[in-house]
């Protein structure tokens, strides 16, 4: 064998758990929505996800109050669910007048201290 390096989807909870445990003993790496886990020689060395439950907002400034807003939240909770997603990411920018509104019912998801997150489009 060349190799034994090998790509599995996730589809267990034990095999989530074991995903999230490697990539936080590897100086306590966090994952989001990972799918699948890399392995090699039997032991956990990765994970990705090709399938990040992301959702893009947007509420009319001038038409929408406030309690639509909490309604629209409430609204996406069930839609994200029905597709399957317990978690998934809004992002906001902090000139939006939801990110109080997201900040005050959503936990942040930061990088760790000294890490800086990078987004590519990979074409």
């Amino acid at each position: 064998m060349i190799t034994d390096f090998k790509v599995w989807p996730i589809r267990t909870e034990e095999e989530m758990k074991a995903v999230q445990e490697a990539a936080y003993e590897d100086e306590h790496r966090s994952l989001i929505t990972p799918s699948h886990y890399i392995s090699k020689g039997g032991e956990i060395i990765g994970a990705f996800s090709v399938e990040s439950p992301t959702v893009y907002w947007w509420m009319h400034t001038q038409k929408a109050l406030k309690k639509d807003s909490m309604s629209a939240l409430t609204a996406l909770d069930a839609v994200m669910a029905d597709h399957g997603f317990r978690q998934y990411i809004v992002p906001c920018e902090e000139s939006s007048p939801y990110y109080k509104l997201l900040t005050n019912r959503c936990p942040i998801i930061k990088p760790l201290v000294g890490r800086d997150w990078t987004l590519f489009l990979n074409k």
